[in-house]
Parts: structure tokens; C-alpha cells; sequence
């Protein structure tokens, strides 16, 4: 029989096209259009293809320059940022979001950057808004709070790093690394009043856990607002308790997952979102077992090397739910992406 498909670039696209309409190819077709060719094709999909100008390192050059006087104008503000994120564990992790960019970046460059071209009628919006931002900024020190000032200070910042990355590199490339630069946004500090609010929200979440516990254990216990009692032990559950550490890295780590190993918009707000009781059990579970073990076997228990160093226990609990959760989610999407569709 004579092959339909006689290359494997058009096995590979008919392969593609059947599971696009969501159904099976058809069996008299296994022989022609299997799987094996998929890695091949993908990995040649990601070379590099040589940009209109013939030369990167001219592109990268004029990137480098335009970031360096973007930093040097706002050198300032960075160093208050730098600082805020030392001095304030709330803002820990802003350190963390530029090596990560970069590091994803370095690690998709092939894909990201396969595609480029000069673009600065699309740039030049972006860098008009930061602008208008890094304004409104400069002009409204002695009305809003220094938190709000700085807030608006790297927003500027983020949107003409952005603007100045669309018209270096194009359009394509910026929707390649869609994730890399909406990823930026989350060195901007929020102020502080609206940070602490998905933070206290965790609070009254883990205290919430931590009562059910007690009472699916029938642990004698009484319950006013945060504070606990129970026999020979009282506690609060601090702003401290909260996990932010853990909440923040667990955050990150669901966007992560799902720029990853999720396709759908819908599964990754899904994973986002499921942070939330992840960490409120993990952080509940953790306080009845420390107060259990302290009331029923050591008093020490409560503050000891488990209270202060034991939590890498309960973060690594909540990063294995999340891993069954991007899993379970993932499965979903490729059983449905599979599956026959029904006449």
C-alpha cells in the first residue's frame, strides 16, 4: 500500500491534526503516524532560526543598553526594594523573581527567541504607560504612602523593561515569553495593606483547620477568635503562623507548574487558586500536632526544634499535594485531549 504520508513532518502533522478534533487516529494508521516521531520533530522545532537582521548579538546588545539606563534612572528605588525584601519577610521573595526570570528565559531560549524582529510600534504603548506611571509616580509623593509610591515607582519600572522587550525582540517573541514577562509583575510591592489581606485570610484558615482537628480527635478544646485552650496549654495563632514563606513559594511554584505541565488557562487559575486550602491544611495540621504531642507527650514539643525548624516537614507535604493536584490535572487534559468524541 502506497503511504499517504510519505515524510515524517506530514505524519507528524496528520498525527496532530486527529488529535486536534479531539479523537483517536484511526487504526489503519498506527504503522504511518506513531509516536516516536513526536520528540524528533519537536526538538527540531525548537532550533533557532536566524533573526531578519542576520545577527543576535547586536539585538542583545541594544536590550542590555536600554535596561542599563532603565536601572540607572530607577537605582533608587531598587535599592529600597532590595532592602524592603531583606528587612520584611512579607516581601522576601521579590529577590528571588529576577534570577528566576532570567533562569526561564536562559532555559526556553529556543523557543522564546526563535522568531525575532524589530517591533517598536508595538513597544512604544508599553513604554508610553511606563512613563505615564514612573509620572504620576514622581508627582504624587506627598499624597500617597511611601509603600504606594514605591509600588508605582517599579511598576514603571516592570512595564518599560516590557515595552522596551517587544520592540527589541517583536511581537513573536514576546507572546512566546508571555509567561516570563507577566512573571516580572510580581517584583512590583503591593502595598502593604492589601498584602497582608490573602495572608490573614491563611491565618484564620489554618486556625479553622486546626479547630476541626480537634474536634474530628475529640481533643478537649476551647476556641476564642485565635487563641486556643486546652488542657495545660494556651496559644495564639500569630500573623506569624500564617506560613508566608511557605504560602509565597507555594504560589510561585503553582505558576511554575502550570507554565510547565498545563495547557489550559482554566487548570492553571485552578492550581493557582488550590494554594490557598493547601496551605491553610498543611499550616493547621502542623499546630495540632505540635500542641497534641505537647499535651499529651512532652510539653516541650511546643517550642522546640519541631516548632521552629520542623515546618520544611509540612512545606514538603504541601509541595507533594500540589505535585498530585498538577498531576491529577494534567491527566485530565491529556485523557480529554485523547479520548473519542461521540457522535
Amino acid at each position: 500500500m502506497n503511504c499517504p504520508y510519505p515524510d515524517r513532518k506530514s505524519r507528524y502533522a496528520a498525527l496532530t491534526a486527529f488529535r486536534g478534533r479531539g479523537c483517536q487516529p484511526p487504526r489503519t494508521f498506527d504503522h504511518l503516524m506513531t509516536p516516536v516521531h513526536e520528540p524528533i520533530l519537536e526538538e527540531q522545532a525548537l532550533t533557532p532560526v536566524v533573526d531578519e537582521g542576520g545577527r543576535v548579538v547586536p539585538r542583545n546588545l541594544f536590550f542590555g543598553l536600554f535596561v542599563a539606563v532603565v536601572v540607572a534612572v530607577f537605582w533608587v528605588p531598587l535599592k529600597a526594594l532590595w532592602a524592603l525584601s531583606l528587612q520584611d519577610e512579607t516581601y522576601s521573595y521579590i529577590s528571588l523573581i529576577p534570577p528566576m526570570i532570567l533562569g526561564l528565559f536562559y532555559y526556553e531560549r529556543r523557543r522564546i527567541f526563535r522568531d525575532l524582529r524589530y517591533s517598536f510600534r508595538a513597544g512604544l504603548p508599553l513604554l508610553a504607560l511606563g512613563a505615564v506611571l514612573g509620572g504620576v509616580a514622581a508627582g504624587s509623593r506627598a499624597h500617597l504612602s511611601p509603600d504606594g509610591v514605591s509600588c508605582l515607582e517599579i511598576l514603571s519600572l516592570v512595564v518599560l523593561l516590557m515595552g522596551g522587550f517587544v520592540a527589541v525582540y517583536g511581537v513573536p517573541a514576546s507572546l512566546a515569553g508571555r509567561f516570563e514577562l507577566l512573571a516580572a509583575l510580581l517584583m512590583v510591592p503591593l502595598p502593604h495593606s492589601i498584602i497582608v489581606k490573602p495572608i490573614v485570610a491563611v491565618q484564620y484558615g489554618s486556625a479553622d483547620v486546626t479547630d476541626l482537628l480537634y474536634k474530628l480527635t475529640r481533643v478537649p478544646v476551647f476556641r476564642s477568635g485565635m487563641t486556643f485552650s486546652l488542657p495545660h496549654l494556651n496559644f495564639v495563632v500569630a500573623y506569624e503562623c500564617s506560613g508566608i514563606h511557605s504560602t509565597l513559594a507555594l504560589l510561585i511554584g503553582s505558576l511554575l507548574a502550570g507554565h510547565f505541565y498545563l495547557k489550559g488557562a482554566w487548570q492553571k487559575a485552578l492550581l493557582v487558586a488550590i494554594v490557598f486550602p493547601i496551605v491553610c491544611f498543611t499550616n493547621g495540621l502542623r499546630m495540632f500536632v505540635l500542641s497534641v504531642l505537647a499535651i499529651y507527650v512532652d510539653p516541650s514539643f511546643f517550642h522546640g526544634n519541631l516548632h521552629h525548624k520542623g515546618g520544611i516537614l509540612f512545606f514538603a507535604l504541601a509541595l507533594v499535594i500540589l505535585g498530585i493536584v498538577t498531576k491529577l490535572l494534567r491527566r485530565r487534559r491529556e485523557s480529554g485531549a485523547l479520548s473519542p468524541v461521540s457522535a
